[in-house]
């Protein structure tokens, strides 16, 4: 005769095999939800745009090769994606719909207060949120961060490190007067541009800051010819940064001083005439022909990149837009790597592991910004006779990275 178990033990069998497929369908999805918020409106649409663009392509990559390898199987990727129109109401408020959607990551975002905002909703409603460009160095400062938010470029500070050291080791000159957009972005660039003229004998001659959304530049330009300096630094970006350049070149700036757009994509580039576009020297994260340096695997896989998103898109990758590409590798690379969707799991990833980005390598330091060898490339303005295609626009003098172009520790209150 068979023993018979235990009543009580029979009931806790059925109340397990009644509940375990509740809980394998709980934390084994079959779908990865992952939102795309951006500023699709206003000054910034353009640079919005190609954000977009790769976000779509790095979704559709994924899902080509059966979706995230997961360890209960292949997860396809959804997306959702919205307009902040560059208003902080408006993007937490769209944040939040993603997440009552079931979003468990988001990227996008191109106006640098939206990410300070966000993050501390992060920390509200967990979900793993890497922006697709650079956000605010208050929101990475010790203890700000939330768990799952990290950056794939850094804060402005390094912007404006990276220019002071470029003007001086490239480009071999050290006046400067600043142009600064009077938010965030412009002040914590000059943060990054002092120290960098502390540290390699640069100069910062004058300056002066100027709102997002101004049409004439003229007393600004007129201070900035009157000052003397070597060079003219924008941080302008968009429309904005357009208008400058282009009232800089009609009141004759361009002839008493050369012109550094300290942070360039290929919105602007395009909104240049040729002639004009030919006396930049400029900083960008990312171009897509980088063929004259000499890390040849760094060629190849820009290279491959670029060619599957002009193959897309019919244009060659943005740099903001190459942010989002890069955010989303990140997401999905630790994802997999966690073998969950859980922010608190995907973080402790983040934070130590080692990922492939279509610029190489990386690795995150504590403060969440990635180290790099390869982080900014500054250029030189193609004239018309050296392009060898309409979006031939520059030549890549020099790569800037590692750990040293990132704020000391110590400045982000570690």
């Amino acid at each position: 005769m068979r023993k018979l178990l235990p009543k009580g033990l029979v009931l806790a069998l059925v109340a397990v095999l009644c509940l375990s497929p509740v809980v394998a369908q709980k934390n084994q999805p079959d779908v990865f939800k992952i939102g795309f918020l951006s500023s699709l409106t206003g000054s910034l649409a353009g640079l919005a745009e190609g954000q977009r663009k790769s976000f779509i392509l790095s979704v559709e990559q994924v899902n080509a090769v059966g979706g995230l390898k997961m360890p209960w199987g292949n997860v396809k990727v959804e997306t959702f994606i919205a307009d902040d129109e560059a208003k902080l109401d408006v993007g937490v408020r769209r944040f939040r719909e993603m997440l009552d959607k079931g979003a468990v990551a988001v990227t996008g975002g191109i106006w640098n207060p939206m990410s300070g905002a966000l993050n501390e909703e992060t920390k509200i409603s967990p979900v793993i949120y890497l922006p697709g460009f650079v956000p605010a160095k208050d929101a990475l400062l010790k203890g700000n961060p939330a768990d799952a938010m990290y950056t794939p470029t850094f804060t402005p500070w390094s912007i404006g490190y990276i220019t002071g050291k470029s003007i001086v080791k490239t480009l071999g000159k050290k006046t400067i007067f600043y142009v600064e957009r009077a938010d965030s972005w412009g002040t914590t660039i000059r943060e990054g541009l002092e120290a960098a003229c502390k540290d390699f004998g640069a100069v910062l001659v004058g300056r002066d800051a100027v709102n997002m959304g101004t049409t004439d530049y003229s007393a600004t330009l007129a201070k900035a010819k009157a000052s003397g300096a070597d060079f003219l630094v924008n941080s302008l970006t968009g429309a904005d940064g357009i208008a400058l350049v282009k009232q800089a070149v009609d009141m004759g700036v361009d002839k008493a001083m050369d012109i550094f757009y300290c942070w360039i994509s290929n919105t602007e580039s395009k909104g240049f005439p040729p002639e004009t576009l030919a006396k930049l020297y400029a900083q960008t994260w990312f171009y897509y022909d980088v063929g004259g340096l000499v890390d040849k695997e760094l060629v190849a896989s820009i290279k491959a990149y670029s060619d599957a998103y002009m193959k897309r898109w019919n244009e060659p990758p943005d740099n903001m837009g190459t942010a989002c590409f890069v955010a989303t590798q990140y997401i999905f690379q630790a994802v997999e790597k966690a073998g969950s969707f859980d922010p608190k799991q995907v973080a402790k990833v983040l934070a130590s592991g080692t990922f492939n980005t279509v610029k190489g390598p990386a690795s995150f330091r504590i403060d969440h910004q990635p180290i790099a060898k390869n982080v900014t490339f500054i250029m030189k303005g193609k004239a018309l006779a050296e392009r060898k295609n309409p979006n031939d626009w520059y030549h890549v003098l020099e790569s800037y990275g590692g750990e040293e172009v990132l704020p000391p520790l110590s400045v982000m209150k570690y």
